[in-house]
């Protein structure tokens, strides 16, 4: 036997007591009647819908509206809160005001948020917040919002939950809290390259550290590990506000000392502000031009800024050769370029050199070749563990090359 739609049983009802009235004895009803008792009609049957769904949200136990009457009426004071600007990682609170306005008590419940990093609920103390209240008539509570400003800058920050009501005109009200979560501070460039040094020559580089939060940014310590990198504070100009909407910020001007090795260089330096418990750190990186230098050839994956030879993969039955150009400056020698020892990371890798035209002056050129010989242990080298080539020679500088190496044998 077909079960008959309890929604439908109360439209049919409230239809047919509408009938009635049109059709009884006597003189039929005037056209405001007529309007009147349909309006009561529509009425009756949205609400006997309201009291169906409601039947549903019994599941999930959430607030049903009565079907009848009277009821109350939800007003929240601003269900949207603009928060401004936090710094990330911060936790910050606010409290929605939720005002009953109707006739009967207001049943409140919460529902789920947009996002683990926010949770709300009704109390001060978040452990112990009640996830349900009930509002009398013409009173109003309030529902606490906690959020945290995430690990990264979120300049569009929106999130929020649903409040479920048994106000039939407002079932579930939408609650958020928006803004922008700002790191503290902003390092400009986030390398410090300062670029190519030259044996009496220092390199310098003027960066910035910028912030959307604090005024004012104080220095209290600048280390260099190595005391190669020479740090100097300085001002921070309108300028340099004007780059990133910045509120405040400090200068540093970089310096790293002719006095570092040929090649590539890098070092992690420190910067302390007054106003942040940890150390900023820093990649400062630079490139010494010695009497040595490599260049890559057609067909060798070799990165003069950083230093670093790609072999690739191959067989280790068949070994491999990489060819770079070798450029020397050999006015104060007396005797051949040689190379004198090679220490490398597979220890099986060697190297040669052979000369290449004729001199240009005192600077001569040579093809220098790392070998990989056939036959050897698989191996890898990855750029999270490279492995290692430094080549000696009889220069009078005394100066060696020094560079990374990725490959993998199988």
């Amino acid at each position: 036997m077909l079960k008959s739609n309890p929604v439908s049983r109360i439209c049919v009802m409230a239809l047919g007591l509408f009938m009635a009235g049109v059709t009884g004895c006597g003189e039929g009803p005037s056209e405001a009647s007529v309007a009147e008792k349909i309006k009561a009609a529509k009425e009756t049957a949205a609400l006997a819908a309201l009291a169906a769904r409601g039947n549903d949200h019994k599941e999930e136990s959430n607030p049903v509206p009565s079907a009848t009457g009277p009821w109350p009426k939800a007003f929240v004071v601003g269900p949207v809160f603009k928060f401004g600007t936090m710094r990330v990682g911060e936790h910050n609170s606010h409290d929605f005001v939720i005002k009953n306005e109707g006739e009967s008590d207001l049943i409140l419940k919460t529902g789920t948020t947009t996002c683990k990093c926010t949770r709300f609920g009704f109390g001060v103390v978040e452990e112990t917040a009640r996830k349900d209240a009930v509002v009398k008539p013409g009173e109003s509570i309030a529902l606490t919002m906690n959020w945290n400003g995430g690990k990264i800058a979120d300049r569009g920050f929106r999130h929020g939950g649903d409040l479920f009501t048994n106000d039939p005109k407002n079932t579930t009200l939408k609650l958020a809290v928006e803004g922008a979560v700002e790191m503290p501070y902003d390092v400009q460039p986030g390398i410090w390259a300062v670029g190519d040094i030259y044996e009496t020559q220092a390199a310098t580089l003027r960066a910035t550290i910028g912030s959307k939060l604090l005024s004012t940014l104080e220095i209290e310590s600048l280390k260099s590990p190595s005391g190669l990198v020479t740090l100097t504070p300085g001002p921070f100009t309108p300028e340099d506000l004007a780059t990133g909407d910045f509120v405040g910020g400090v200068s540093v001007t970089v310096e790293v000392s002719p006095s570092i090795p040929a090649g590539f260089f890098s070092e992690e330096v420190e910067v302390k502000l007054l106003q942040e418990s940890e150390p900023i750190k820093i990649l400062v990186t630079a490139r010494k031009q010695g009497v040595i230098r490599l260049q890559p050839m057609a067909g060798t994956m070799f990165d003069s800024d950083t230093m670093q030879l790609r072999l690739g993969s191959f067989p280790a039955s068949e070994g491999r050769e990489a060819t770079l150009l070798m450029v020397v400056d050999e006015k104060d020698m007396t005797e051949p370029l040689k190379i004198t020892e090679v220490k490398s990371d597979p220890s099986f890798v060697t190297a040669s050199i052979s000369p290449i035209g004729e001199p240009s002056g005192t600077v001569h050129r040579y093809l220098l070749k790392i070998i990989v010989p056939p036959g050897r242990p698989h191996v890898q080298r990855t750029d999270s563990k490279p492995g290692q080539v430094a080549i000696s020679t009889n220069h009078s500088s005394g100066e060696k090359l020094n560079f990374s190496l990725l490959i993998y044998s199988n």
